[in-house]
């Protein structure tokens, strides 16, 4: 079992996929040796720039804090998303906030620039 208490104040790391045009916050919560899944929890800051993209694994978003901007559509704290693999999207924080969600790959992660 892996469990974490109080999401919000969990440390992170830092990374710079190249779809961001700085970094973000991330930290791998979980890594599944069978199945290759691995869950993140990730911090955007305000005003941050993304690309559209796509990852080779089926993913779903929640939403902890903020808001974030997805395909034009925006998802506040409490929000859900799913998306199949391989299919095209954009996120990034809405304007003027920063955002931390959890996003759980069914398989490895990866970004590809769309």
């Amino acid at each position: 079992m892996i469990r974490f208490d109080q999401l919000t104040s969990l440390e992170l790391g830092t990374s710079h996929p190249e779809i961001y045009d700085r970094p973000i916050e991330l930290r791998l919560l979980h890594q599944d040796p069978g199945t290759s899944a691995e869950h993140y929890l990730v911090r955007h800051p305000a005003g941050l720039k993304a690309r559209r993209h796509t990852h080779s694994s089926a993913h779903t978003i929640v939403v902890l804090d903020g808001a974030l901007e997805v395909d034009g559509q925006l998802l506040h704290a409490g929000s859900y998303t799913h998306r199949a693999a391989g299919a095209v999207m954009h996120h990034a924080p809405a304007p003027g906030q920063s955002c931390l969600f959890l996003i759980l790959f069914d398989g490895p992660f990866d970004v590809i620039p769309a």
